[in-house]
């Protein structure tokens, strides 16, 4: 394993533990169909799987071609980049490894790894949109939520308007800043991948919902995922979106129904059913380091 990945996971995991203790995190779920519950462990593992061959297939798009096994690798050993405060982490991780193992420049793959973020932002938060039109909630709230989606539409896909207000940001603060121009054309191809994607995803916590009680399994409940998961990936500054995520998802199923009790109960079992895939699609990428380094010696 080359320096820079190798001090990479051991600091991602440092935090991790950190970031688990801080949270009290340690509880045992009750579990009511053991059945279900394999099942969204399985889309849940599968859905890691998927967010790498959305990562390889918009590499290939920005003509940076990688194996799926690389895109494994890359996106497994930085998931727990995520408990490092700053989010970048998640990003220059899988960028790095790509670098370091495909010869491609550290600042392009660096720009298709936030490319690719912005857009699995961007499809969570449309899921979480169309929810908002069946959930019960103060409509004041849903219109911001929905008039800030739409303007952050704008923003990616008008390229007039993004550099208009980029000049304006970087005058403000003195930086240059830069946005990956997303194009129409673009969106219309990479979308289905990433609508995919949510749809591994969802389907796994809907089948964790079952495992809870069949009572759980509504599909209004369904949008509080992808919503939770996006808005705790743009807490910046909190550890892998500990406290976000729970908490947008505890508002989303108490306004769909539950009581605040069980709604809290559900978003820590789901934090730690997140928790385990991550470590699982961890390991997995460092198996996968391992064999790729040997079969590189026997090469050698």
């Amino acid at each position: 394993m080359k320096k820079w990945t190798k001090y990479f996971v051991y600091i991602s995991v440092l935090f991790l533990i950190y970031a688990l203790w801080k949270a009290d995190y340690l509880i045992v779920p009750e579990i009511n169909n053991y059945l279900l519950m394999a099942g969204s462990v399985v889309f849940l593992i599968a859905g890691y799987l998927t967010k790498s061959w959305v990562w390889t297939q918009t590499l290939k798009f920005k003509n940076l071609p990688v194996t799926f096994h690389g895109g494994v690798t890359s996106v497994g050993l930085a998931e727990l980049g995520k408990y490092i405060p700053g989010k970048l982490w998640i990003i220059l991780g899988r960028a790095g490894y790509i670098s370091e193992n495909y010869s491609w420049k550290l600042k392009d793959t660096s720009y298709v790894s936030f490319y690719t973020q912005i857009l699995t932002i961007w499809t969570g938060l449309l899921i979480g949109a169309a929810g908002f039109l069946f959930i019960p909630i103060p409509a004041k709230w849903a219109i911001v939520f929905i008039a800030g989606f739409a303007l952050l539409t704008l923003i990616l896909f008008v390229p007039s308007l993004q550099d208009y207000l980029l000049k304006i940001s970087n005058k403000l603060f003195k930086k240059n800043i830069e946005l990956p121009v997303i194009r129409v054309g673009e969106l219309i191809r990479l979308l289905p991948f990433f609508l995919f994607d949510w749809l591994i995803r969802i389907t796994g916590f809907a089948l964790l919902l079952g495992a809870l009680s069949p009572d759980f399994l509504q599909l209004l409940y369904l949008p509080g995922y992808p919503l939770s998961v996006t808005l705790g990936i743009l807490a910046v500054f909190s550890p892998g979106g500990l406290g976000i995520r729970e908490g947008v998802l505890v508002f989303w199923l108490h306004q769909g129904g539950l009581p605040i009790e069980t709604a809290t109960t559900i978003s820590l079992v789901t934090r730690l059913w997140m928790l385990f895939g991550e470590i699982a699609i961890f390991v997995l990428a460092l198996i996968l380091k391992r064999i790729s380094t040997k079969t590189d010696n026997a090469k050698n």
